[in-house]
């Protein structure tokens, strides 16, 4: 990670799960040391590290194919960093600031950054009313309910 934030400079927040390497004091100490703000998804949501699952699945895949094929694995980890996203913006304009420059001939000139955060906008609505979808809204409890309470690995009924 030092090594990462001297190229791309310290990041405000890191997002991680709760693997014995982030969930240690010298991690703490770390992220104390560094200042930044340590954040780690619930092991009871899977859907929280939902995202950097995908990321690795989609990695592993085209590492796959590029051995397959027997083209360059750099050359193919280069154009899916270069891709664009949903948001309109690839992974490395969003970390760099900038388009990186591929195999492959670039048809668009630069976009405004204002495009991406309007783009990023919608996306989180869109992804908020997917979400909402699949909820729904709960009715006031009363004195005497019986309700269930979820424990760490089972469910306690209580009164």
């Amino acid at each position: 990670m030092k090594g990462f934030f001297a190229r791309h400079g310290i990041p405000q927040c890191v997002v991680s799960d709760n693997g014995p390497q982030y969930d240690c004091g010298e991690f703490k100490e770390f992220a104390k040391y560094y200042g930044f703000k340590h954040v780690t998804s619930s092991p009871l949501y899977p859907q929280a590290n939902g995202q950097a699952e995908k990321g690795v699945q989609i990695v592993k895949r085209l590492l796959k194919k590029a051995k397959d094929g027997k083209t360059d694995p750099h050359l193919a980890l280069l154009s899916y960093r270069a891709a664009p996203l949903e948001c309109g913006a690839s992974p490395a304009e969003l970390l760099m600031c900038r388009k990186l420059r591929t195999t492959l001939p670039q048809l668009q000139p630069g976009r405004d950054n204002n495009n991406w955060i309007n783009n990023k906008k919608r996306l989180k609505i869109r992804q908020k009313m997917a979400y909402d979808r699949a909820t729904k809204s709960l009715e006031p409890l009363c004195e005497k309910d019986t309700v269930r309470i979820e424990g760490p690995n089972c469910w306690d009924r209580k009164v």
